[in-house]
């Protein structure tokens, strides 16, 4: 991998959208050699797909929270599990992040109300291997996703 490749994937990681006649003109190269790099790069596994950033604030889910979980330990994976297939109206898990250190486990959740994230934190606490939580509200985003916050 070289520099040319590390470009077309921080345009990529930008706009997915892009086609690779747009990124051959960014970069001055050939439309061909465009779609050389980025094949090599998805049969590597490089670029493991494309997907829509999504504008939850506009679905009413305006408040983001990271919600830190104790679980004991022979029971990570099934709480994990458990946890991302709570079902509540209102309430998006984001992410799911395994961590090292006092917290094992790292949410990024998108709710439509403080009364919603209640409820998952209630449905979290009543799984048996969970042993504590704690929350913090996200004021504002400055980098996400590959691109600046609004």
């Amino acid at each position: 991998m070289d520099e040319l490749d590390i470009n077309i994937l921080k345009l990529l990681e930008e706009n997915g959208r892009l086609s690779h006649e747009e990124i051959g003109k960014l970069l001055h190269i050939s439309r061909p050699s465009v779609h050389q790099r980025v094949g090599k790069l998805e049969k590597s596994g490089v670029i493991k797909g494309y997907r829509g950033i999504v504008d939850w604030s506009r679905l009413d889910q305006k408040i983001k929270v990271l919600v830190s979980v104790k679980v004991v330990s022979q029971g990570f994976q099934e709480a994990a599990g458990k946890i991302i297939s709570i079902q509540i109206p209102g309430v998006n898990i984001i992410e799911c992040q395994r961590m090292a250190g006092e917290w094992c486990m790292l949410l990024k959740v998108r709710v439509t109300s403080p009364e919603v994230l209640t409820l998952l934190l209630d449905e979290i606490l009543r799984i048996p291997d969970i042993k504590e939580t704690s929350t913090t509200f996200i004021l504002s985003t400055i980098y996400e996703d590959g691109m600046k916050g609004s």
